[in-house]
């Protein structure tokens, strides 16, 4: 789901129905700030491939293994996907193209992830 106004009203929408009913607003926590809290000035692209390459590790170490699955019924596929493309990027990923560099490709990926966790309600600070 992109981040629109309609998708961050149903986001509060969510969280306001959850807490009136007694839940938490958010079913789990992955701390994926304190990653990219590290060395924030560094944008060279060995820098953005182990920032990606560590997210989708954590990631894939705080889900359900079957959320990942290709084979699994509980297959989550846009997380898959994030995941996947985050563990694979490597810093000559996007070597000879002068438009899109391993750091577009991980602030790609970063707002997809945002996008996801909003909808599934997973909090991704500490």
């Amino acid at each position: 789901m992109p981040r629109t106004i309609e998708s961050i009203v149903e986001n509060h929408r969510v969280a306001a129905e959850r807490r009136a009913a007694g839940k938490p607003v958010w079913d789990r926590r992955i701390d994926v700030k304190a990653i990219l809290h590290e060395d924030q000035s560094n944008t060279s692209n060995e820098h953005a491939a182990q920032v990606a390459n560590r997210i989708g590790a954590l990631i894939r170490s705080h889900v359900p293994a079957a959320w990942l699955d290709w084979n699994s019924d509980d297959l989550d596929e846009d997380l898959t996907q994030i995941v996947e493309g985050m563990e694979a990027l490597k810093p000559d990923s996007y070597e000879g193209k002068a438009d899109f560099t391993p750091l577009d490709d991980l602030n790609s990926m970063l707002d997809q992830l945002y996008d996801w966790a909003d909808g599934k309600r997973v909090w991704l600070g500490h």
